[in-house]
């Protein structure tokens, strides 16, 4: 059984430096470049509106300050109004809302304490209700389990076992092929190591220098496509 192909295997190819390694390099530090030399520009073009918009409005109160300050006050008034208004509609109902439900909750846990003082058994007893209810379905199911198993523990085992069984045989079944696959390649790989050292050697070493440029290539080309 050959797993590996001597005549493709021995066979060596020239590697696509240019096209696998070069090239896509290449591409990526271009892409980085232009990202970089795009964020300079966008920072520089912020500085200087910023440092236009600062000497506009120095220049303005300079030139006629009454006027400019009354005028950024009437803008501050009117954006204090406008954040106002946008927290009395959205903002405040939220906030009343919470302490309408922390009074409701504390008003309840006033009555609890209250029923509790008065009424301690009754109220106990209404307050452990649905946990003793869950315990009794529990207990009854973890009963018939018990019973199951004692009327017929291999059926019981070999059921709860089927899924974990089921699992192992598929797992190992795969294993095996693996390995075995893994043997024979070693096995085809030293028999060419002994009747074609040198050439087996150096097919190696380009067939995994070709391997890595795949690798290197799909790299970079998802990082292109990202980017």
């Amino acid at each position: 059984m050959l797993i590996i192909d001597e005549q493709d295997f021995l066979s060596i190819q020239q590697l696509d430096l240019e096209n696998k390694l070069f090239s896509p390099t290449a591409k990526l530090f271009g892409q980085v470049r232009f990202q970089v030399n795009e964020l300079y520009r966008d920072i520089q073009n912020n500085l200087i509106e910023a440092h236009s918009a600062v000497a506009s409005s120095a220049k303005q109160v300079y030139d006629q300050p009454l006027p400019t300050l009354t005028a950024w006050y009437e803008q501050a008034k009117n954006s204090g109004t406008a954040l106002l208004n946008e927290t009395q509609t959205h903002v405040l109902p939220v906030y009343q809302d919470m302490l309408a439900k922390w009074s409701t909750g504390k008003a309840h846990a006033l009555q609890h304490v209250r029923n509790f003082w008065e009424h301690p058994e009754q109220t106990t007893f209404t307050a452990l209700e649905p946990v003793i209810r869950h315990a009794a379905a529990a207990s009854a199911q973890a009963g018939q389990t018990v019973r199951l198993f004692l009327d017929n523990p291999e059926q019981f085992t070999a059921a709860a076992l089927a899924p974990v069984t089921s699992y192992l045989t598929s797992f190992t079944e795969d294993s095996k092929v693996v390995l075995i696959n893994t043997y024979h390649a070693l096995t085809d790989l030293f028999d060419l190591l002994t009747s074609q050292p040198l050439a087996t050697l150096q097919a190696t070493y380009y067939n995994t220098l070709s391997a890595l440029l795949d690798v290197y290539f799909n790299v970079i080309s998802s990082f292109l496509t990202m980017a």
